[in-house]
């Protein structure tokens, strides 16, 4: 079960107490590796508008959020199940996550997704039935909102892997018809590998959805909540994401210069 966890490292805000200085409370989060730029692992370190912006909600509410590293995004759900982590910084809502985690209102941004296909694909997407018998890579444990999750397990054969890299070579190599993931996140990732030549993203999107901050229904922090969401509340929040969404995007390109995969040199 999670723990309430308490610091008083060099650097740490305190507060004081009747002259008692006592370390804020720690809580532990976690968040998509490879969702730039809500979130991506860069050097064991986790960025992004998400894991910023959720940073700064629960330090408006006297916590400190420490978002980190633990690998794969099923890893991650899987941990704050569990109790052993308090908090998924950003995810879409669904049935699934609701067994386990509180989403917190108002939602923390919004994503699209968005079908990636090959250059030469002559794949039209206008409807679900566009997709019917084709193979549609998701990654392990992406949800891209209930609606879209259910259209696709209906009409596509969907074939999971560990990461949207490994989703975007088996497109390359024709093991896929296509990839289904958030928009912004698929052209960033991309631009990283080197493969805009070869794979193009489809204009009509799979539709737009709210990311929700969702924490674990183990958490002793539950309370927290209400304070954390009043931060999303301010008038001036919306301006805010939206300069954090720019600043974001330009760390990541400088953090991963493309490098080209040896399936787009052909």
């Amino acid at each position: 079960m999670g723990r309430v966890r308490w610091s008083s490292l060099l650097g740490l805000p305190l507060l004081l107490v009747a002259g008692v200085a006592l370390a804020q409370p720690v809580l532990r989060a976690c968040a998509h590796p490879a969702a730039q730029p809500m979130s991506w692992e860069y050097r064991g370190e986790m960025h992004g508008v998400c894991v910023e912006m959720a940073r700064r909600a629960f330090a408006a509410a006297g916590w400190v959020l420490r978002t980190e590293a633990v690998g794969p995004w099923s890893r991650c759900q899987a941990m704050v199940e569990q109790g052993q982590v308090d908090v998924i910084v950003c995810a879409f809502d669904n049935p699934r996550r609701r067994q386990y985690a509180v989403a917190m209102e108002p939602a923390l941004a919004r994503n699209e997704g968005a079908l990636f296909v090959r250059r030469d694909s002559a794949l039209k997407f206008e409807g679900w039935n566009d997709l019917a018998g084709l193979r549609v890579g998701v990654g392990h444990g992406v949800s891209l909102g209930a609606e879209v999750d259910q259209q696709l397990a209906r009409h596509a054969s969907v074939d999971n892997a560990l990461t949207e890299e490994l989703n975007m070579r088996k497109l390359l190599l024709g093991r896929l018809d296509a990839v289904a993931t958030a928009r912004e996140a698929g052209e960033q990732l991309l631009q990283a590998l080197g493969c805009n030549a070869q794979v193009r993203v489809l204009p009509r999107g799979l539709g737009e959805a709210p990311l929700y901050l969702h924490m674990s229904r183990r958490s002793p922090a539950l309370e927290a909540l209400p304070k954390a969401a009043s931060y999303l509340l301010r008038p001036d929040y919306p301006a805010e994401l939206q300069r954090l969404q720019r600043q974001q995007a330009e760390l990541f390109h400088r953090q991963s210069p493309p490098r080209v995969l040896p399936e787009c040199q052909r």
